[in-house]
Formats: C-alpha cells, structure tokens, sequence
C-alpha cells in the first residue's frame, strides 16, 4: 500500500488540493451547524425577547423584536460565540427577525453550495492523483514488458502484463480515486465533528460519542459474521451442485444398468442438502443483520433519550438548537463511521491489485547486459550451440544441446514440440539465455557481447507479429532515422512486399492498426520480412505462418528467401514443406537434444521421429484430423 499511495503523492498539487478543498468541507460543516442552530433557537424563541434583558428598549415586562440580538443574549456569553454580536451589530436587517431569518436561510443555501462545490472539487483533484497513478503504473509495466517481453517464449508473460495493464491498473485507478476521497475526507472531518459534539457540551458528547462509536463495533462485527457464515453454508452448496453436476454424466451408466430409481433417489436427496444449505446461509445473514439492527436502533433511542433529558433537565437544561446541532453533528459522525467499512474495502482492493503489479514489476529480466561487454562481429563462419541446457517456469526444455550451424546456409529448425525449435532461436539474438552452455559467433561467446550488437545482426521475423499503429512506412523505418524512405521502398521490393504496398488506398502511407487497413496473413508476414531486410542482418530467423497463404504469395516467400539467402545466414522455423525441402540442414530436436541433423530427404528415410513430424506437419488428413479435435 505504501508503494501504491506515497507520502510524495500527498504533497504534490492534486494532493495538497485534495487536502484543501475537503478542509473547505468541513468549514462549511463546522459553519451549517452554527447556521442551524440559530435558526432553530430563533425559530423556538420566535426573534423576540423581554424588555428586562434589554434595558431601555421598552418597559419591563413586554417582549421587544429583537431579531438576531436574541442569540446574542442567549449564546453571548459563550467563547464560541464571540463573534455574533459584532456580527450582528454591523448588519442593522439582522435586528429584526424576518431580516434575520432571511439573511441566516440565504447564509444557510450558500453554505450548503460551498459544500457541494468543494466536496465536488476533491474529489476531482482524487481522481486526477488516482489517474496519474494508473498512468505512471502502466508506463512501468510497458517498461517492464519490454524487458521481459523477449524471453517470452509461450505467450504466457504477455497475457500477464496485459491483465495487469488493463485490469489492475483500472482496477487501482478507480479504488484509488474513491479510497483517497474517502479517506482524506474521514480524517478530517471525525475530528472537526468530534469538537464540534464536544464544544456544544463536554459531558454530553461523551455520553453520546460512546455509545455512537460501540454501537458502530458491533453492528460491522455482526455484519462480517453474518457474511461469513453465509460464504461458509454457500462452499457447502456448491460441493452439492458439483455433486449433482457429475450426475449428468452418468446416464449411460443408469440407463444401461436400469438404476433410475436408486440414481433419483441419490439426486434428490444432495439437491434437498443443497437447498437446506443455501436457506441456512440466508437465514444466519438475516438473523445477524437483524441482530445488528436492534444494536443500532437501540443506540439511537439511548443517544436521543439522553439528549431529551439533557434540554428537559431543571439544572442548566440544554437549549433546543444546541440539541438540534449535536443529534445533527452526531449523524454526520455515524455516517463518516459508517463510511470506514467501504474504506477497508477499497484498501483491500488497492493491496491486491498492487501485490499483482509490483510482483510484476519485482520481477528480474532473464537477459542483462555484462559489464564489461564487448561488440560481437557479424557471423562470418559458424554459430555454435555447445552443451546449451534451458530451463523456464520449471521445465527442463534443453538439455545439453551441440550445434553447430555455417554461416550463409539455410537450416530448419524441427520438433514434435514447437517450443523446443523456438527456444533454440530466442538463444541467438540472446532473448533468453543458456542456463549451462555456450551459445558462440565465430567462436566468440555471445553471452560478455553488448545486447546492441548481438541483435542488430540476428532479427527475428515472427509469424504473427503485430503491426505497429502507424504507416506502412512507419512499420518498416520503425523510427530508425538512417533509413530513407526509398531505403524501405527498396527492402519492400526485394521481398515482393512492394506490389501489395502500392495497392494500397495511400500506398506507404496508409494506416494500419486497429482504427487502419487490416491486412491478411501473407502481407503482414511480408511487412515483417521488409523490415528485417531493410537492416540488413548476418542471421535472420524467421518462423513461417502454420497457414493462411495462398499459392501466390507462397511463390512470392519462396522467391524472397531466395533473394534473402544468398548473402546471409538463414534460420527457419517452417510451416511449410518447401521450405524444409530448401534448406541446407533440417536439425531435429526431440527430448531437449539434437535427435538428428541432414537434409529432408535423409531425415525422412533415418529418423522415425522426423518422419512422424512431416506427417503430423505437412498431411492434409492429419491438419484437418486436429482440426476437428480443436472443434
């Protein structure tokens, strides 16, 4: 929670005006329960007082309109009332009683707009401060996602920072907005009601404040037990309803064994238990509200009956209006009482989506930079895999790999399990890294090379890597400033990404993204080999798309890779089988090792395992088999 609200946050300007505008409620609160208490006592002594207590104003025994003169007399003499009879005196309507009336029902509605304005305008100062939270949250998980992101080999890191992105993030901006509203709000005013209970008179407001505050205790004890109860005799209904749920699959079962009647008989004596349970939840809430209820009723009538003697008491009785104010003042106290249930909640809310977040946010990039590091050449001869074990989330997916791949070859990458041939790619532009092993450039270990230039000579094309919200452009250059626009012109052409491009409603400047043009697989998996061309890498691996190519762009991709290949080294991770069939090796991996390493056609007449692979890749009954599975 301290990470989440800082004391930093509270001195900044959407703090310290949040501060200041709900100190400006509670004056307009301490000002109404003045205001109503001269209206009351003028309204129970009607703005008139007798003559004896006002000298010279009429004979003795007669009663004078006084107007707001009358509270003086009556409150005058009291410290907190100090200010009246200057106040009085130099308004003269005021010593009257309808002038009165009138001026303190006016002071009354723009006391009540003041509060109104300067409740409203906290809380718009606690939405902006739980707003910039939210913002300088999510720029911190874009952050972390970028160091994170690459290492992500199944996905499972991006739906993780996407529902902290989306869902916690909301989640703590809205929590945030109305716990801080809350809470500043609570913290003022329970003290300036406090006073303001116990400057009417001491003895009193402790005697009400007690039983206010004890009665408050137990109405939320009864409260959180009657939930909890209900939670409990609820988990019990629904084993009840899972037990009844597995009845639906075993009517083969009755049926075939004629057991209808043994098998109703079961089923209805689990759904009668469910229903006694979900009754009994009910009526242990109800029973602890109602429990609750008499509490506060019972509160009430001790607080008003003492009160009543208080004004009806023969020694010193308490005046009307000062009863009026503290049965007022002590409402709003309840109410702020009331409001610290919903305060824990929203508490409860900030530390678990923020426990999600910083959990995140705590965690370590897998891939860091040494020190010391120094600039990786080109590959020039060999990529060396040497003895690479890895290990993610648990699961041992490499276990002491050696390969060795030439430079300006084209090899394919093959497994059973689609991770094992993109864990060995992530290696190369160091996505991850070797949890024993070396991974060698030109016998250089890539592991003491700067991030720099180790990625700026391997690009990884994806198959389904999404287009940046911008440009055709924009999506080629990617901000890269020592690229021309006929720099990206070029790369299109040589990847046949060009013709589709000019085609275009704006050609290269049209918009994609998702308020743009939407482009199918072929052209996005173009754009993405237009980009890696531009940069002009010694390795380039590319992971083909599993389908959605039509016969022209397939030719198209063939033709590109032609062009690509001749002056660098290629990796593939192929969706399809003409790409295996043009490669110089096919390494299969199996069981976290290198299974075998040849040609296609050797593969496929010595591994049974690489045969199994063709057929589960690349046979159409076999595609359209687990196609039907997935349905």
């Amino acid at each position: 929670m301290r990470r989440l609200v800082t004391r930093r946050s509270w001195l900044d300007r959407n703090g310290s005006l949040l501060i200041v505008w709900m100190s400006a409620t509670a004056v307009c609160v301490i000002v109404l329960l003045l205001l109503v208490t001269l209206l009351v006592d003028m309204l129970v002594t009607r703005g008139v007082l007798e003559s004896n207590r006002v000298h010279g104003l009429a004979p003795p025994g007669t009663e004078v309109e006084a107007g707001l003169w009358v509270q003086v007399v009556r409150f005058g003499q009291l410290p907190a009332w100090a200010w009246l009879q200057p106040f009085a005196a130099s308004i003269p309507i005021l010593q009257t009683t309808s002038g009165a009336l009138s001026i303190l029902i006016l002071l009354t509605l723009l006391t009540v707009v003041c509060f109104s304005y300067s409740r409203n305008r906290a809380r718009v100062y606690s939405a902006r401060s739980a707003r910039d939270l939210a913002t300088w949250l999510r720029s911190s998980i874009h952050r972390q996602t970028l160091r994170l992101g690459p290492s992500d080999l199944t996905g499972h890191r991006y739906q993780t920072a996407l529902a902290h992105f989306v869902d916690d993030a909301e989640s703590i901006r809205e929590a945030a907005a109305e716990w801080r509203w809350r809470f500043v709000r609570s913290v003022i005013l329970l003290p300036v009601l406090t006073i303001c209970i116990l400057a009417i008179d001491v003895r009193l407001g402790l005697e009400c404040l007690i039983p206010t505050v004890a009665c408050w205790f137990v109405y939320r004890y009864e409260r959180q037990q009657g939930s909890k109860k209900r939670q409990i005799s609820e988990s019990h209904a629904d084993t009840e309803v899972r037990f009844l749920a597995e009845a639906l699959k075993q009517t083969r079962l009755v049926r075939g064994y004629s057991m209808e009647d043994f098998e109703q008989t079961l089923f209805n004596r689990h759904l009668e238990r469910m229903t006694d349970q979900s009754r009994t939840g009910r009526r242990l809430e109800r029973a602890a509200l109602s429990t609750a209820r008499l509490v506060t009723w019972s509160g009430l009538t001790l607080v008003i009956l003492l009160v009543a003697l208080r004004v009806t008491s023969a020694v010193s009785p308490l005046p009307l209006a000062n009863a009026v104010a503290m049965l007022v003042a002590l409402g709003l106290f309840a109410i702020e009482l009331n409001s610290w249930d919903r305060l824990l909640q929203l508490r409860t809310e900030l530390e678990v989506s923020g426990d999600r977040i910083y959990r995140y946010l705590d965690e370590i990039p897998e891939v860091g930079q040494a020190v010391g590091a120094k600039f990786i050449e080109p590959v020039t001869k060999s990529i060396v895999l040497e003895a690479v074990h890895y290990q993610q989330l648990g699961h041992q997916l490499l276990r002491g790999v050696d390969l060795r791949i030439e430079a300006k070859t084209e090899v394919a990458l093959v497994s059973l399990d689609p991770l094992l041939p993109r864990t060995v790619a992530y290696l190369l532009p160091r996505f991850i890294e070797p949890t024993r092993g070396r991974v060698m450039y030109d016998g250089e270990d890539i592991a003491w090379g700067t991030l720099e230039s180790i990625r700026t000579e391997t690009l990884y094309v994806g198959a389904e890597d999404p287009v940046l919200s911008g440009s055709i452009l924009d999506n080629i250059l990617c901000g890269d400033s020592r690229y021309s626009v006929q720099d990206a012109i070029e790369a299109a052409k040589l990847v046949h990404a060009h013709t589709f491009i000019s085609r275009l409603p704006q050609g290269y400047e049209t918009m994609l993204g998702e308020h743009g043009e939407q482009l199918d697989a072929g052209a996005m998996f173009r754009l993405g080999l237009a980009r890696a061309a531009l940069r002009d890498p010694a390795v380039m691996i590319i992971e083909e798309p599993k389908g959605g190519l039509d016969e022209d762009t397939k030719s198209l991709i063939d033709d590109a890779y032609q062009r690509l290949s001749a002056t660098r080294t290629m990796i593939y991770l192929p969706g399809r089988l003409s790409t295996s069939r043009r490669c110089d090796q096919v390494v299969l991996l199996h069981d976290g090792i290198v299974e075998a390493v040849g040609t296609h056609q050797e593969l496929t007449k010595m591994s049974e395992v690489f045969r199994h692979w063709d057929y589960l890749t690349f046979n159409t009954f076999s595609r359209r088999s687990r196609r039907l599975q997935q349905v």
